[in-house]
């Protein structure tokens, strides 16, 4: 073999190994968060306020949000749920908040646990930049959700897109209001 043809098949092969790693650790980089921009425009002249509306007492109150594969960042699509999650607790009078972090089935039932409280951690710190007393957020996880969904889809590993799109309901925060008794 000429040593011309050995060098394009070794350049060859790098390209495909380097396009193999950049797909394959490409999941794994933090997704950037979005910027929010506010315009300012003149102050309108102010209304008379609307009285609240308050919720009734009894009132269940919660929300849910989910998370990417692996990841612990909330998206800035479920934001405005846990948004007005928080709102609705300002005139509120509660006992506590239970944050309760799932994972998928895919991964070791010790990383999945460590995750879910990861997601749930960060959905508390979410709502304390909200205002929300975080002192007040309990934290459960629960790992992995056991059930009948998404079965024999193929392997069950990072690699199997398929899987890990059916699987998408099961990566979640379930924040929900605990009234006092």
């Amino acid at each position: 073999m000429k040593p011309s043809t050995r060098w394009t098949i070794a350049v060859l092969a790098v390209i495909v190994i380097a396009i193999f790693l950049l797909l394959l650790y490409r999941r794994s980089e933090p997704e950037t968060p979005v910027k929010s921009v506010v315009a300012t425009q003149p102050a309108a002249p102010k209304a008379e306020p609307a009285a609240p509306v308050k919720p009734m007492a009894g009132e269940p109150l919660s929300a849910t949000a989910y998370f990417g594969y692996n990841r612990t960042e909330v998206r800035p699509g479920e934001a405005p749920k846990l948004d007005d999650f928080a709102a609705k607790l300002k005139d509120r009078a509660y006992d506590r908040i239970d944050a309760i972090g799932h994972t998928d089935r895919i991964g070791s039932d010790s990383y999945n646990l460590a995750l879910s409280r990861r997601r749930a951690e960060a959905v508390r710190a979410y709502l304390a930049g909200k205002g929300v007393d975080a002192g007040r957020v309990r934290i459960e996880a629960k790992g992995p959700v056991t059930g009948g969904a998404c079965k024999n889809m193929g392997p069950e590993n990072h690699s199997n897109l398929k899987l890990i799109n059916c699987l998408q309901r099961d990566r979640r925060v379930e924040v929900k209001l605990v009234a006092r008794p």
